[in-house]
């Protein structure tokens, strides 16, 4: 290997890979004690945040206890002394949430209880807490044995006033099983635990082992000041394990959530385990594999080196697919590239033979025209030759403005009604859901148009000030059967005469477009006014069923000179 610039893939390969190894296993040393220290506080972390997640769902769940207690305690029937009436609204609403509402007086006399049946004898309640009666505002207790239940419960109590005085207490006795269920929705590891306690450390519940420790004192538990920055202690199932804790704000019981140490432990040595494995691993296996890798990246870049010099030669462009996505993409940029050259070619190429064609198309519409006109009278031969030449450029522009890809019906209706635009809306009527015609559609029916809008402003509707006119349109049927449909419709207007003869203008509204759409067209020169309907496949429009809704693709150069000759003929033997 050269010491002097260029050098290859594989030596800048090696380079990096030993520049990454060397700081990482100086710091390994360092590494190891803090990882052990950082695993410890990553979990009691995780026991803190999920202590501090129960604590909030476990107010949550206390708060709408006190919301369903002050609901009862506002209810008519308790402002009228009607406890039997109380005790069913109680019952009906908490029975099937295991809960049980029950009242007392100021001496402590239960009045009602739903554990029992309304009027059952009920004992006297002692103890009153001090806080609650001083503050008068909802209160959870701590575990005690119900007078009722006979078993270990919770009471929260709200305050029944009358007139400013604390008249009642209405309470409801909860079972440590509903905070059993409040863990268990927590779903923690399984080596976790979570237990709640009241004020004085008495266990209310515990994810395991719940029914042998509930009533219990919860012993061993050292405060956060006492044991450092990760408490540390024994839980009541004789385990080592570490603390997070959270004080709930509602009944101010406490949430533990422990995770055993040797778990702890555990993680901390495979954390230390898995760096030294992979910094061993990367170091020796990342050296070893550098040429391989220099030998899939120059690959690549060697075709990559060949498709450009292939292109820049004008030669066919070729890239096989490798194992390196950015290599891919600058072979595939290439090949497309060369594609996309080569179509630029023969586009340019068929866009000069279009020109040529449409222009041809172009002039024997315009000859058609001269040769068809009346040429009696220069003048009108002038004038008629000119109205139609601007009909016709009018559809000229709108496909222009498509880029021939059709013509909206709207479009063209509007364009060659253009002199009595502001006639559109009142006596002009226009209507007919979206469609587009095929550029010879377009011409075909601008002219007739334009001949139409003309012989009405002379001779029918709108040569006074009565008569209307209809244009509308519209798809019928479906499948290949599927057709369009154009009326012009003139009512009101002068009475309507056939002519005698039919000239050029009875050849551009007929012979024209039926020719152009191989359509079918009506005149009815009625009374009422005169009636043009045009009946055609869809197949004119890019809704029919041969363009299915989109405008036919270019073809190749060579298609379109055949189709250009095809044309030039019938346009001869026309």
């Amino acid at each position: 290997m050269s010491l002097r610039p260029p050098w290859p893939v594989s030596y800048f390969l090696a380079l990096s890979i030993i520049a990454l190894a060397v700081p990482l296993l100086a710091l390994l040393g360092m590494e190891a004690a803090r990882l052990t220290s950082s695993e410890r506080a990553r979990l009691f972390g995780e026991t803190k945040r999920t202590a501090e997640r129960i604590s909030a769902d476990l107010d949550q769940t206390l708060n709408g206890y006190i919301a369903v207690l002050e609901s009862l305690a506002t209810t008519p029937a308790l402002a009228e002394d009607d406890f039997a009436t109380v005790y069913r609204q109680a019952e009906a609403a908490l029975k099937s949430r295991g809960l049980y509402a029950f009242l007392r007086d100021m001496n402590g006399q239960q009045l009602f209880n739903t554990r029992v049946p309304y009027g059952a004898p009920l004992p006297i309640s002692q103890g009153f807490d001090d806080r609650f009666l001083q503050h008068k505002r909802p209160y959870v207790s701590d575990v005690v044995i119900g007078d009722v239940a006979k078993k270990a419960v919770m009471a929260v109590s709200v305050p029944v006033m009358r007139e400013g005085k604390l008249r009642y207490v209405l309470s409801l006795s909860l079972e440590p099983v509903l905070m059993k269920e409040l863990l268990d929705r927590q779903k923690l590891p399984p080596d976790w635990r979570a237990t709640i306690t009241d004020r004085e450390g008495t266990i209310i519940a515990r994810t395991r082992l719940h029914d042998r420790f509930v009533g219990r004192p919860l012993t061993d538990v050292p405060k956060a000041e006492e044991a450092g920055s990760v408490p540390q202690g024994t839980d009541v199932e004789g385990r080592p394990v570490n603390w997070g804790t959270a004080t709930s704000g509602v009944g101010e019981w406490i949430v533990y959530v422990s995770v055993p140490t040797a778990l702890v432990d555990a993680a901390a040595r495979e954390a230390l385990l898995s760096y030294v494995l992979i910094v061993a691993a990367f170091t020796c296996v990342g050296i070893a594999g550098a040429v391989g890798v220099a030998r899939v990246i120059t690959k690549p870049l060697n075709q990559a080196e060949s498709a450009a010099k292939a292109l820049g030669e004008g030669r066919t462009v070729e890239f096989a697919p490798t194992l390196i996505t950015e290599a891919n993409a600058i072979g595939e940029a290439l090949v497309e590239t060369a594609k996309l050259r080569e179509q630029a070619e023969q586009q340019i190429l068929l866009l000069m033979r279009e020109v040529n064609h449409r222009s041809k198309n172009m002039l024997a519409v315009v000859q058609a025209i001269a040769r068809q006109m009346p040429s009696t009278d220069p003048k009108q031969f002038v004038r008629q030759f000119s109205d139609r030449i601007v009909g016709l450029a009018a559809s000229q522009d709108l496909l222009i403005e498509s880029n021939w890809q059709g013509v909206r019906v709207s479009d063209l209706v509007r364009s060659q009604l253009s002199l009595f635009r502001e006639l559109i809306g009142t006596r002009i009527e226009i209507s007919g859901p979206p469609v587009r015609l095929q550029p010879p559609a377009a011409q075909a029916i601008g002219m007739a148009l334009h001949e139409l809008a003309t012989n009405a402003s002379k001779y029918g509707a709108l040569s006074d000030a009565e008569g209307r006119v209809e244009v509308s349109w519209r798809l019928a049927g479906s499948g290949e059967e599927r057709e369009f449909l154009l009326d012009w419709v003139e009512n009101d207007g002068p009475a309507v005469t056939p002519s005698e003869r039919r000239g050029f203008g009875y050849t551009i509204m007929v012979a024209m477009v039926e020719k152009s759409l191989d359509a079918e067209v009506k005149v009815d020169y009625a009374p009422t006014g005169l009636s043009w309907k045009v009946r055609a496949p869809a197949r004119c429009t890019y809704e029919g069923p041969e363009t299915a809704g989109r405008a036919a693709k270019r073809q190749g150069a060579k298609d379109a000179a055949k189709e250009d000759a095809a044309k030039d003929k019938d346009r001869g033997a026309a």
